[in-house]
């Protein structure tokens, strides 16, 4: 009981002593879970309203593979398997399985295409109109597609060889390749692919080209390296290579006429943006998920609303 009754006086004591500690504690306990109520509170009521969900934007298919954005040399893509479209030779080539299934969608869509006008070149730089009419429609061919870091060392030393030792960008060194990431292709149209032995934007003045550059993010590519990009993807114009990015990222990449390198720019400041106001990811993504397993799908429309981005539509 001595003990006791010592103790209740000690605390006694404390309490006369020390009143604006014991206040200070406790208004710091309030103000720190005032804090966390707004902050709880705010994140709730921020919206993600950029086009693209957060959900593509943090998967692979948003992925930038440049030469300041190096792969390592064990990155090796999951879910590869054999590329099932047409290819330039018998030997294996493998992309990843989704890119497979699109490009095999889109093979077919091309071969479905009897008439197209396309632009040629003429003599005097002029650009004029050709039709294109063929009951096989037009004819894609698969010439390259994953590549691994080993491989494309061997394929730049190779090309510097060639080259003089000159690196002019059309190669791209090992671990800047987008090859190494099983999501890129390059594809030619058949009769191309017989008559020349080394790719140039010649490509482009051919129907399946310009077809493939109007339509191909509509089975989730797009044209990497396009000739109004050069100075930022440091690459020259390639009309046959294409990237697999998803429907809605390809489909904001087209219609906003970015490169990658620009709207990965966008897409992150958006999202620095999102969390800075308090926005939750985890949260949001847990929301996109739900979205898609009850049946919403969203695609981005070839329409701009007021502030300059790609409406997106709810497809269920």
């Amino acid at each position: 009981m001595k003990k006791l009754a010592a103790l209740i006086l000690t605390l006694a004591l404390l309490a006369c002593c020390f009143p604006a500690a014991a206040e200070t504690a406790s208004a710091a306990s309030a103000d720190t879970a005032a804090t966390t109520a707004t902050t709880a509170a705010a994140g709730k009521d921020v919206k993600w309203t950029f086009t693209v969900s957060i959900t593509e934007l943090k998967s692979d298919h948003s992925m930038l593979v440049n030469r300041d954005h190096l792969l390592a040399k064990d990155y090796v893509p999951a879910n590869m398997e054999r590329a099932t479209v047409k290819c330039v030779s018998s030997s294996r080539i493998e992309i990843c399985e989704e890119v497979n299934t699109a490009l095999e969608k889109m093979f077919e869509a091309a071969a479905l295409v009897t008439r197209y006008t396309y632009q040629v070149e003429d003599g005097s730089g002029n650009w004029v109109e050709k039709i294109f009419e063929g009951s096989e429609g037009l004819r894609l061919i698969l010439k390259s597609g994953y590549r691994s870091y080993g491989t494309q060392k061997t394929v730049y030393s190779n090309y510097l060889a060639r080259n003089n030792g000159v690196d002019d960008g059309i190669s791209s060194p090992p671990g800047a390749s987008e090859h190494q990431t099983g999501m890129a292709v390059d594809v030619l149209s058949v009769d191309y692919a017989n008559n020349n032995q080394y790719m140039n934007d010649s490509f482009y003045q051919t129907p399946e080209a310009q077809w493939m550059a109007e339509n191909c993010y509509s089975y989730g590519f797009i044209l990497r390296y396009p000739e109004d990009k050069e100075d930022i993807t440091q690459v020259p114009y390639e009309p046959w290579h294409l990237r697999y990015m998803g429907r809605q990222i390809a489909g904001y990449i087209y219609n906003s006429g970015l490169s990658l390198e620009e709207f990965t720019d966008v897409w992150q400041k958006e999202l620095a943006d999102f969390i800075a106001a308090g926005g939750d990811v985890k949260a949001q993504m847990l929301l996109e998920a739900t979205q898609k397993s009850n049946g919403i799908e969203s695609t981005v429309l070839e329409v701009y609303g007021e502030d300059g981005d790609a409406e997106i539509s709810l497809i269920f």
